[in-house]
């Protein structure tokens, strides 16, 4: 595990995308988490079934990072100890100017977490340039926390350290190539979205 900068871009790992999901549901599993679309939605349902608490981003790559922006910022955040965004390096490179927004606006609440395997999973697997980018350095030059990660423990240990780190927070998490079959999951956007709105309201009601 390394702190602030990407250790030699590494591109090897222990983990599966699937273990990484379910060791951020089962560290937060209260906490609104925005899941990035495609592969990574499928296979957060693999991993827990449908939650509540998670907002499924379908068909807006580049996206989920100003999403969960704004959900941190929003009054609902100050009810939990994080506000949790799980993109992956080409949806992250697509929306990248998100970073530096963040940076900006500082939000208390926010852990940004980046699954890496170098490519598009959901299109045919094809490269991305992440190797060629040290997201963590990005992230700490834009005012972010960053740490970087490949292995089951180093994730378990920084998600529960995130819980302590005041400001936004990114995490780069090293995964391997492999994708699980899951089938697709095509709700309607906006059910999913008022869903994600009740649940914020409803906890914001309990604790207040």
């Amino acid at each position: 595990m390394s702190t602030g900068s990407q250790s030699a871009q590494s591109t090897q790992s222990s983990l599966t995308r699937f273990d990484a999901l379910a060791a951020v549901a089962a560290e937060y599993p209260q906490e609104p988490i925005v899941v990035a679309l495609g592969t990574m939605v499928r296979e957060m349902l693999l991993a827990t079934g449908r939650r509540e608490n998670h907002l499924y981003v379908l068909d807006s790559m580049g996206l989920p990072a100003a999403i969960g922006l704004g959900v941190a910022l929003s009054p609902a955040a100050r009810h939990y100890d994080k506000v949790i965004t799980i993109e992956g390096d080409g949806g992250l490179l697509m929306g990248f100017s998100t970073l530096a927004t963040i940076g900006l606006l500082k939000p208390e609440k926010l852990l940004l977490i980046v699954l890496d395997n170098g490519a598009y999973a959901a299109t045919g697997m094809q490269r991305t340039a992440a190797p060629a980018i040290d997201l963590c350095a990005a992230a700490v030059s834009c005012g972010i926390a960053a740490f970087d990660v490949s292995t089951p423990d180093d994730l378990q240990a920084v998600l529960r350290g995130a819980r302590g780190v005041p400001g936004p927070t990114l995490v780069r998490v090293v995964i391997g190539a492999e994708n699980r079959q899951a089938p697709y999951f095509l709700p309607d956007p906006v059910e999913i979205t008022l869903s994600f709105q009740r649940y914020l309201a409803g906890h914001a009601a309990a604790g207040a």
